[in-house]
């Protein structure tokens, strides 16, 4: 599974479970985004991503003028956890430890 980011293909957040050749049917907004605001067509790869599964590479499938779903093909990416942060700081004076703590 390579690790390279594609940055010409729209990226497109959807609430549906990811997994290799499911269909996720579009919201009326989002067939509205790719189609008239992108101009993708039936077949334009997109990526998709759900903030649980990782980012999926997936082609548009046209039902209709207002209707579309995305087929997923693989997975691009997988899913990283949130960076560990260690906040390390010297021993202050009460006023400015109290201001370090406000801005941390």
């Amino acid at each position: 599974m390579p690790d390279t980011h594609d940055f010409r293909s729209p990226r497109l957040y959807v609430d549906a479970d990811l997994g290799p050749g499911s269909a996720i049917p579009l919201t009326r907004e989002q067939a509205n985004y790719l189609i008239n605001v992108m101009r993708r067509n039936a077949g334009d790869l997109v990526l998709v991503f759900n903030g649980r599964d990782g980012e999926w590479r997936a082609h548009i499938e046209i039902a209709g003028k207002r209707q579309a779903s995305l087929v997923l093909e693989n997975q691009s990416r997988a899913q990283s956890g949130g960076p560990d942060l260690h906040y390390l700081f010297a021993p202050l004076k009460r006023s400015r430890l109290d201001y370090m703590v406000q801005k941390a």
